[in-house]
């Protein structure tokens, strides 16, 4: 395993050098030991955000930074405690971490046809232009995945759900869930799918032409003398775009569902 642990703002050249990978700070690359295969990243956080862009080069490129620093008192000079952001990498996984009172946000820049597999505990997630399978999850923050391509399955406890999909891989399901915040998703108008939607405190609306499928009520009994029938109905509505295909899930518990189409 090529292994390399960064300390914010100290500069390991010794390290990179026997890693084979440069550091600079706060700056980490990568460099692309297997082009035949798209990298994935793996990236958590637990107070911060992560933003991820793509550009045309090879290398997996991670940035940390911070806000900025108080002033120091008058008379006294500011010592900076360095960090910890982990960087590791092995068969074209890469695994970036940062320990708790580290680096409050990420910039993670990748090639296209990166899989991203993104975790934050408190802070928002922002995903542009990557074409490979999408994985996001934030406990406290709003997730925004712009002009992506591929596979989605996002999930925001405490924030909302924003996706624009440039393509649809055909043939995997996506998710898209929260709990408090609206979800708001795009899909290209060729969209095939069996939809799968449920929200208890919300609206859905939607401009693909849906066909609604049904929804299942439940039946419960109790067979003793004294039984007690109850029919109880399940929120969840099930439906077809475009005659069907892999199924795509909302769910939201307190907010609205939008579904679009461009």
């Amino acid at each position: 395993m090529k292994r390399l642990s960064v300390l914010a703002n100290l500069m390991l050249t010794v390290c990179a050098l026997a890693c084979a990978q440069e550091i600079t700070g706060d700056r980490v690359v990568v460099p692309a030991r297997n082009t035949a295969h798209p990298r994935v990243v793996n990236a958590t956080v637990h107070e911060g955000s992560i933003t991820v862009k793509t550009y045309s080069g090879n290398e997996v490129i991670v940035e940390s930074g911070r806000a900025r620093a108080p002033s120091a008192p008058a008379g006294m000079k500011r010592i900076d405690v360095p960090r910890d952001l982990d960087v590791e990498e092995e068969d074209n996984v890469i695994t970036v971490r940062t320990h708790p009172g580290g680096s409050p946000h990420l910039v993670i820049t990748v090639p296209t046809d990166t899989s991203l597999n993104l975790k934050s505990f408190n802070g928002s997630i922002a995903v542009e232009g990557v074409h490979g399978e999408t994985d996001a999850s934030s406990h406290n923050g709003q997730i925004t995945l712009t002009n992506v391509s591929g596979t989605v399955v996002a999930n925001a406890f405490n924030g909302a759900l924003k996706v624009a999909m440039d393509r649809i891989e055909p043939a995997k399901p996506m998710s898209f869930s929260t709990f408090n915040g609206p979800i708001d998703v795009t899909f290209p108008a060729d969209l095939k799918a069996n939809i799968k939607l449920k929200t208890n405190h919300g609206e859905v609306f939607s401009d693909f032409d849906i066909k609604i499928t049904g929804h299942r009520p439940i039946t419960e009994k109790n067979n003793t003398p004294d039984g007690k029938f109850r029919l109880r109905t399940d929120r969840t509505v099930y439906g077809e775009i475009n005659g069907g295909g892999p199924e795509v899930s909302f769910q939201s518990f307190n907010a609205r569902i939008t579904i679009r189409k461009k």
